[in-house]
């Protein structure tokens, strides 16, 4: 019975913060009933990455398909990779294989990285690799000790939630799929005392499944940075394609 009052009053808790949290939104913050979120086309996205950027930050970006997906984690891993930095791979839409052929199609020398430096690893989806979003934590801070002493840079996470395949589940079921995310959102702060950088990439369904405004500002603000690749923006268009292949990376 106290067990279960005590499970009852932390939900209790921790939806009063969650309301208090949305509720202390600034106006600036705020503009047009949506938190501020830098938006344009894939190449202005990579630019803005390399400019703005750091270690220590928890950061998310949305974008409309899987051909903007590939072209920001293949130049993201590309430019860590060769500024000595470890990478990990998190993406739940793309299967390995897929993300081997698109950092081949960079020049990366996958094997090297992976399997001699070990500064690369690839994993289908973080909640199936690492369970729980504290045991997420934990092995981040493992590998950031593991990387200081290996004299790399730092670490870039890119990881894809991936969680729009459930949308033909019932409401309860798809709000527990919601909590989970959020679990693993609300323990990252947007700031972190590692040398680390978090990206989480949203498909633009996956984010349009948080129906209410409040629910997409409360995520949004849990992100250090916010962007958004815009739909018209696909660098794989006819009008667009020459640019896309001479795109430096950074």
């Amino acid at each position: 019975m106290q067990k279960s009052i005590s499970i009852r009053n932390g939900v209790i808790l921790k939806t009063i913060l969650h309301n208090t949290y949305c509720s202390r939104l600034s106006s600036t913050d705020n503009k047009n009933g949506i938190l501020n979120i830098e938006e344009g086309s894939v190449l202005d996205i990579l630019d803005k990455f390399k400019k703005q950027i750091s270690f220590g930050e928890h950061n998310i970006l949305i974008y409309p398909d899987r051909y903007a997906l590939r072209e920001v984690y293949s130049r993201a891993c590309k430019m860590a990779l060769e500024n000595n930095e470890a990478v990990i791979m998190l993406l739940h839409y793309e299967t390995r294989d897929d993300i081997l052929t698109y950092l081949r199609e960079l020049d990366i020398d996958v094997y090297n990285f992976e399997k001699k430096e070990r500064s690369l690893l690839i994993v289908d989806s973080a909640k199936n690799y690492f369970g729980s979003a504290k045991d997420f934590l934990f092995y981040l801070n493992l590998m950031n000790a593991n990387a200081l002493r290996r004299n790399k840079r730092g670490i870039l996470v890119l990881m894809d939630v991936g969680f729009h395949y459930y949308h033909h589940l019932i409401g309860s079921q798809i709000q527990k799929e919601i909590n989970s995310l959020m679990e693993y959102e609300e323990l990252l702060p947007a700031k972190l005392d590692l040398n680390v950088k978090i990206l989480c990439l949203y498909h633009v369904k996956d984010f349009d499944i948080l129906k209410q405004v409040d629910q997409k500002e409360y995520l949004l603000k849990l992100h250090f940075r916010r962007y958004k690749i815009k739909e018209d923006h696909n660098p794989y268009n006819k009008d667009s394609v020459n640019k896309t292949i001479s795109m430096p990376c950074w």
